[in-house]
């Protein structure tokens, strides 16, 4: 099943891209919008689309027919899901097309339901499946509606799927905390039914073996995506007889229960006990001090997914899995003052290499070709620090980072 959005060789997509503008803001300066754009941004994305020929569709005639894209993820209150949800909604009406959203609440059964509930409805699905993918969604991949699986891989491999490289993020964030002279590195993950979080406790486990360490079980910790469970682990792992001096939390929602259960004991971050999180949520560079996160290329992903599901052709569809690197961003939880030589040896030698794409079958778009059309990428480098702290030495890196590391001094990068 082909729903491609344009008939047309030059698309709305490819003016925007063009222009150096959002889709949002090239459709709204070609009269495609309500919302109202300056004279001199209006003839720089027409000068684009008289450049690649893109013909305007007459005032009340389509040119194809408004598509309804569904998308059933397992919180929406998920400030990452959030964020991804945003991205494919501005994608879509650019193009004059709607996302409907429904929650499956982490339950196989639920998004099972929903998603055949909401069979009917759709053109095309992005889903991000809770375990393995359901017996609805293989009868939708069966009828040739296009289906993406977004950010979990669904042990679907003959499904598109565009994810972010969970194992290297996590080996990467785990390496930080050797390399700053943690010696009881703790993992606080999501459940193992779910690809995201196998991934990043694969990196875990290989970070530690890359520096000699040899993991206990006692400091490996897996519960749901949630605020409670994050809280827990840490009154579980204080238990311990030798309790961690750092915490690897894997979620955003996680990270802050970990803080929570750290603050409930009256510890505090990175001084009684350090603590690297897994996406750049608010919260992260609101408390003091600021915390160390891995940041997700959530826009990058729900571009993706759109441009997957209106690409062409079922075969090139199936043959497209997009994977994206992630950033690093340095900020206080994971410093502590009698390792300011660590701190800067882990500073001037962590720099992470960027995730290679994977396309499986000679059909298929790459991620390569995605990102030269600007639907794919990593995210941009920057990043808001928390307030400086006087613990931080005043040179931490004698080199510039590599894009995929953002290192923040208080409310700087560097």
């Amino acid at each position: 099943m082909n729903i491609s959005a344009n008939t047309k060789a030059s698309t709305l997509r490819d003016v925007a891209a063009h222009a150096g503008v959002s889709l949002a803001t090239a459709s709204c300066a070609l009269g495609h919008g309500r919302r109202g754009v300056s004279e001199e941004m209006r003839a720089k994305v027409q000068r684009a689309a008289d450049e690649l020929g893109y013909e305007l569709r007459p005032r009340g005639r389509q040119r194809v027919r408004s598509l309804t894209v569904g998308a059933v993820v397992p919180d929406i209150r998920n400030s990452f899901f959030v964020s991804v949800l945003g991205a494919m909604d501005e994608a879509l009406r650019a193009d004059g097309h709607r996302l409907i959203v429904a929650p499956s609440g982490e339950d196989p059964e639920v998004e099972n339901d929903v998603v055949e509930r909401m069979s009917s409805r759709i053109d095309a699905l992005a889903l991000a499946p809770t375990a393995a993918v359901g017996p609805a969604t293989a009868a939708l991949a069966r009828r040739g509606v296009p289906v993406v699986l977004v950010d979990r891989d669904g042990a679907a491999p003959h499904l598109p799927s565009v994810a972010m490289d969970n194992f290297d993020s996590g080996r990467r964030a785990t390496m930080v905390l050797v390399e700053a002279g943690y010696e009881r590195i703790a993992l606080v993950n999501g459940p193992q039914r779910v690809s995201t979080a196998r991934d990043r406790t694969e990196g875990y486990l290989a970070a530690l073996a890359d520096a000699g360490r040899v993991p206990h079980p006692e400091r490996i910790w897996t519960g749901e995506f949630t605020l409670q469970d994050g809280r827990t682990a840490v009154h579980r792992l204080l238990q311990a007889r030798r309790r961690p001096d750092a915490i690897f939390s894997t979620s955003a929602i996680l990270t802050s229960g970990v803080l929570f259960g750290l603050r409930e004991h009256g510890l505090r971050w990175p001084d009684d006990v350090a603590v690297i999180g897994y996406g750049d949520a608010v919260f992260a560079s609101l408390v003091e001090p600021a915390v160390t996160v891995v940041e997700q290329p959530t826009v990058a992903m729900g571009e993706a997914a759109v441009r997957i599901l209106l690409s062409g052709s079922r075969e090139q569809q199936s043959a497209t899995h997009v994977v994206l690197s992630s950033n690093l961003v340095l900020r206080d939880s994971h410093w502590r003052t009698p390792r300011v030589a660590s701190r800067q040896r882990s500073a001037a030698s962590f720099l992470p290499g960027p995730a290679e794409p994977d396309a499986a079958g000679a059909g298929g778009a790459t991620a390569a070709d995605l990102a030269a059309t600007g639907a794919v990428g990593t995210m941009p480098a920057g990043a808001s620090g928390g307030r400086a702290s006087s613990a931080r030495p005043s040179s931490a890196r004698t080199t510039p980072p590599r894009s995929a590391v953002v290192a923040t001094r208080g409310e700087q990068a560097w």
